[in-house]
C-alpha cells in the first residue's frame, strides 16, 4: 500500500508548495505594483499641489543667506538671465551653436561635457546656476541696503509703477482676460501683480543703492589728471587710417595636399606684402592715402571707409604699439601683415581728450526718405533722383521758413523753444543733447556722443558761446536749427572718473559678504525648463 500510494502523496506535496510559492508571488507583485501607484500618485499629487500659483508664491527652491526664493520669484530671475544671454549673443553673427534650441527643454540640452570627468552640464544647470549667482549678489546688495536704513526714492517707485502699467497695457493689446494672466504667460506660473511689486521692490532696492553707493566716491581734479596721466596709453583716442591688401581667395579643394596649399597661401601674402610696398611709396599725408587706398579699391574711394577712430585700449596688437610710439607724427606709415593680407596704415593724431564737452538743442527738419528701391533703376533711376531733388526742396524751403521765423522772434531762447515744439521732427523730447564730445565713449555707467563733422565742426569752433545758433545741412538727415548751450566738464575728466569710480565700486562689491545659497527639494521638481 506504501509502495502504490507514497508517490502520489509526494506530487500532492510538490504541486501545494508549488501552489503556495506561486500565491507569495502573485502577493509580492501586488504590493509592488501598489507600492509603484502610491508613489506615483504621491509624486503626482506633490507636483500637481507643488505647481499651483498658492505654493508656488509659498514653497521656496531656494534660500540665499536666509532669504528665501519661491518658484514664481526664482523663474523671473532665471527668465532674466536667459534673455539676457540671448540678447547678449544675438549681437555676435555665427554664435548660434552658443544658444539653446527652441522648443526642447533646456533640462534635455546639453551644454558643457567635463573633458576630465565626462559630466553633462545641461542649459537649464547653466542657468539655473546663474540666477542663483545672480540672487547671492543681489542679496548682499539688498541687505546692505536694509542695515543701512536705504528707501527708495519716490522716482523709483514711479518706475516700477510705470513698468507695472505697461504689462497692464501689453496684456490689454494682447488680448489677455486680466493683468495676471499676461504675467504668468511672460515670467511663470506663478507669477502675479503681488509677486512682481515684490520682486521690482527687491531688485530696484539693490541697483539702487548700487548706484548710490558708486555716486558716493570723490575725486579731486589732481587725482583725476593723475590717474588719467597713468593710463594715457589706453585712454587716449588714436586717429589714423588703414586699409588691406588682400590675398586671392584659395580654395583648399583646389590643392593636392595641406603641403601645397600652405605654399599657395605663402606666396600669395608675400605678393601682398610686395603690393602694399608698392602703393604705400609716396604716401606721407590723408588725401594721397585716400587717393591711393580708392585706386585699390573703389569702395575705399570714400574718406570715411579708412578713417579710423579707437581709444588707445581698444587697438589691435598688431598695430598698437607703432601707433602708440611716443615718436609718431602725421603722415607716419607702415605695414602690418595678417592672415588675410597686409594692411597700410597712416598715422593722423593722437588726441589725449584735454578739451571741453558741449551741449546742443536742437530743431530737426527731416528730409522725405526716398528709397531708392522702389524704383526698377534703382540710385541712377531717373525717376528716383527726381524724387531725391524734391525732397531735398521741400525740405530746404521748410528750414528756411523755420529758420526766418526764428529770426523774425530776435533769436532767443524762449522763441527757440516755441518752434521747436511745433516743428522739430526729433525724437528726443526737448532736443536736448548733453556730453557731446569728439569720441564716442562707452562704458557700463556712462557714455558720450558724437555728432556728424558738419555739426561737430561748429560746436567745438573756438569761441562758440551760449546762444550761438546756426541752421546747418547735413546730407544725412536735413536740416538742424542749432543752439549752443555751453561747455561740459573737461572730457578726460569726465573718462578718469568713471573709470575710478567704477574700480571702487567694484572694490565695494567685491567687499560685500556673499552668503550661501541652499537649494530646496522643490528647485528638482519645478525647475524643469
Amino acid at each position: 500500500m506504501s509502495g502504490m500510494f507514497e508517490p502520489k502523496a509526494d506530487k500532492v506535496t510538490r504541486k501545494l508548495e508549488r501552489t503556495q510559492k506561486e500565491e507569495k508571488a502573485r502577493k509580492k507583485s501586488r504590493i509592488i505594483k501598489i507600492a509603484v501607484i502610491t508613489v506615483l500618485l504621491l509624486t503626482t499629487a506633490t507636483a500637481i499641489i507643488l505647481n499651483s500659483g498658492f505654493i508656488r508664491r509659498t514653497v521656496p527652491v531656494v534660500t540665499v543667506d536666509g532669504i528665501g526664493f519661491n518658484t514664481a520669484e526664482f523663474e523671473f530671475f532665471f527668465n532674466s538671465e536667459y534673455m539676457e544671454y540671448a540678447n547678449f549673443m544675438s549681437q555676435f553673427q555665427g554664435m548660434g551653436g552658443m544658444l539653446p534650441e527652441q522648443g526642447i527643454p533646456l533640462s534635455r540640452q546639453i551644454y558643457d561635457i567635463d573633458q576630465e570627468t565626462g559630466e553633462e552640464t545641461t542649459w537649464a544647470d547653466y542657468f539655473v546656476e546663474g540666477t542663483i549667482n545672480r540672487l547671492i549678489n543681489l542679496v548682499s546688495i539688498y541687505k546692505v541696503a536694509r542695515e543701512n536704513g536705504f528707501e527708495l526714492s519716490e522716482e523709483d517707485r514711479e518706475t516700477i509703477e510705470q513698468e507695472f502699467s505697461m504689462m497692464s497695457m501689453q496684456s490689454m493689446f494682447s488680448g489677455f482676460p486680466s493683468v495676471d494672466s499676461y504675467l504668468k504667460q511672460v515670467f511663470g506660473a506663478g507669477m502675479n501683480e503681488k509677486v512682481f511689486f515684490e520682486v521690482q521692490e527687491f531688485m530696484t532696492i539693490a541697483s539702487a543703492y548700487s548706484m548710490h553707493v558708486r555716486d558716493s566716491f570723490e575725486y579731486s581734479a589732481n587725482e583725476l589728471a593723475e590717474h588719467y596721466a597713468e593710463n594715457a596709453n589706453t585712454l587716449d583716442v588714436i586717429n589714423y587710417r588703414q586699409f588691406m591688401v588682400t590675398i586671392e581667395y584659395l580654395d583648399y579643394d583646389d590643392f593636392a595636399s595641406d603641403e601645397e596649399f600652405n605654399q599657395a597661401t605663402e606666396a600669395a601674402l608675400e605678393e601682398a606684402r610686395f603690393r602694399a610696398a608698392e602703393i604705400i611709396e609716396g604716401i606721407n599725408s590723408e588725401p594721397e592715402f585716400i587717393e591711393a587706398a580708392g585706386e585699390y579699391m573703389e569702395y575705399y574711394s570714400d574718406p570715411e571707409s579708412t578713417l579710423r577712430m579707437t581709444q588707445a585700449g581698444r587697438l589691435d596688437v598688431s598695430t598698437s604699439d607703432w601707433l602708440l610710439d611716443e615718436t609718431r607724427s602725421y603722415g607716419d606709415t607702415g605695414l602690418f601683415d595678417t592672415d588675410q593680407g597686409t594692411n597700410i596704415v597712416l598715422f593722423v593724431s593722437r588726441d589725449d581728450n584735454n578739451y571741453r564737452t558741449v551741449g546742443m538743442r536742437q530743431i530737426l527738419i527731416l528730409r522725405e526718405q526716398i528709397d531708392p528701391m522702389e524704383f526698377p533703376g534703382g540710385d541712377f533711376d531717373p525717376d528716383y533722383l527726381q524724387a531725391l531733388e524734391t525732397a531735398e526742396r521741400e525740405t530746404t524751403e521748410r528750414a528756411e521758413e523755420i529758420y526766418m521765423q526764428f529770426v523774425a522772434s530776435g533769436e532767443t531762447e524762449a522763441a527757440f523753444n516755441e518752434l521747436m515744439l511745433e516743428f522739430s521732427d526729433d525724437t528726443t523730447p526737448d532736443g536736448t543733447y548733453s556730453d557731446i564730445t569728439k569720441y564716442s565713449y562707452q562704458s557700463e555707467y556712462f557714455s558720450t556722443m558724437k555728432v556728424v563733422p558738419e555739426i561737430e565742426e561748429w560746436l567745438f569752433y573756438e569761441g562758440r558761446v551760449v546762444g550761438d545758433t546756426e541752421l546747418i545741412h547735413t546730407s544725412d538727415f536735413g536740416y538742424h536749427l542749432l543752439y549752443f548751450n555751453g561747455l561740459g566738464e573737461p572730457f578726460f575728466e569726465l573718462i578718469a572718473d568713471d573709470r575710478m569710480r567704477t574700480d571702487d565700486h567694484t572694490a565695494w562689491l567685491d567687499s560685500l559678504i556673499h552668503g550661501e545659497a541652499v537649494k530646496h527639494f522643490a528647485m528638482r521638481l519645478l525647475v524643469q525648463m
